[in-house]
């Protein structure tokens, strides 16, 4: 915690650094702009989905949703992802959409996540999604590719490009990074075709950023995030712990199913846990007379399986739901693309 407010303190020493990063996403820009950086086209339709913060934003269950749907329309899609934190570089296959799935260290955790909740759908990681596209295709024979995070990565041409912002992002976040957390400037959604204002039931947008990003905005649906299965937990004491952008945000969607949260314990985003951090939790749940740890499915995928067998740690399964006709506008978007 005091290390923490040291940050807060001397983070005006990064405003130099932000500074020097927004001069280079305007010259990356104008480059794309004038043809000197080129988009490759992919075989198929491709749909992107991303942001303009360092995630939190619910992108992971968009993107299943996304998924989802368009395999009740009878499409064939795969998800191609960069694999953040793997242990492996280049082409992977995460899971050939017959139910064989790789570790989580070949494929990053949220990969993984969405192997595990699309035993059908073909996941594919790759630093270059151009060549990782290819291959989901090529090997798979499917009809339209899903880029998981991928605003940034403009290597490769979209036919819908769909961005996500979080509306419990406070005003300090809408800085540039390292100084904020936007990793480019709030105007750049004006590439995007639609817009998706996640968390919407839990906080409403700076209005400030909100008003810049509807100026912008072709298309604009909101969604929030709703917890499936999780009736067990009601009125139980647990202690939670999470590895993500937002932990605040798991903490109400606890609140949501009813549990008495007596501890949480937040981890930096992507966090590996090791046999001490275990140690530590059981030893919290005992000493709260807790009756059970939990966490997000996110972290659930990395936790060894011997730990998964005591029975300790219940996940906690996320789901998108779409609000205000959100649903049959998207389903529109996608059934343009064929």
């Amino acid at each position: 915690m005091q290390m923490l407010g040291l940050m807060e303190r001397f983070r005006f020493l990064l405003f130099p650094l932000a500074l020097f990063y927004w001069g280079l996403t305007l010259w990356r820009e104008f480059f794309y702009r004038v043809g000197f950086f080129v988009s490759h086209r992919l075989p198929v339709p491709v749909v992107s989905v991303g942001n303009i913060t360092m995630g939190g934003s619910g992108k992971t269950p968009t993107v299943i949703s996304i998924a989802e749907t368009l395999l009740n329309m009878g499409k064939r899609p795969a998800i191609v992802s960069r694999g953040y934190g793997r242990a492996t570089s280049g082409t992977v296959v995460v899971s050939d959409g017959e139910g064989k799935v790789v570790m989580w260290e070949e494929s990053g955790d949220e990969p993984l996540l969405m192997a595990t909740r699309l035993p059908s759908t073909p996941v594919v990681v790759d630093e270059e999604r151009f060549r990782g596209g290819m291959a989901a295709v090529e090997q798979f024979g499917v009809d339209v590719l899903i880029l998981d995070d991928a605003f940034q990565h403009r290597a490769v041409e979209r036919d819908l490009d769909i961005v996500l912002i979080n509306s419990r992002e406070p005003k300090e976040h809408y800085r540039m990074f390292p100084y904020g957390r936007l990793r480019e400037p709030t105007w750049s959604v004006g590439r995007s075709d639609i817009i998706i204002l996640t968390k919407v039931d839990r906080q409403i947008t700076v209005p400030s950023v909100q008003r810049k990003i509807s100026q912008k905005a072709k298309t604009m649906l909101k969604s929030t995030l709703r917890p499936r299965g999780t009736e067990r937990l009601k009125g139980l004491k647990v202690v939670a712990f999470c590895g993500i952008a937002d932990p605040d945000s798991f903490a109400f969607t606890l609140t949501q199913i009813g549990a008495d949260i007596v501890g949480l314990e937040k981890f930096r985003d992507h966090y590996v846990y090791n046999e001490s951090d275990l140690s530590r939790l059981r030893k919290l749940l005992e000493k709260e007379n807790a009756d059970a740890l939990v966490t997000t499915e996110k972290d659930w995928v990395k936790l060894p399986l011997s730990e998964k067998e005591r029975n300790l740690i219940v996940p906690v399964p996320i789901d998108v739901m779409w609000l205000n006709e959100g649903e049959a506008c998207l389903n529109e978007a996608l059934q343009k693309l064929f």
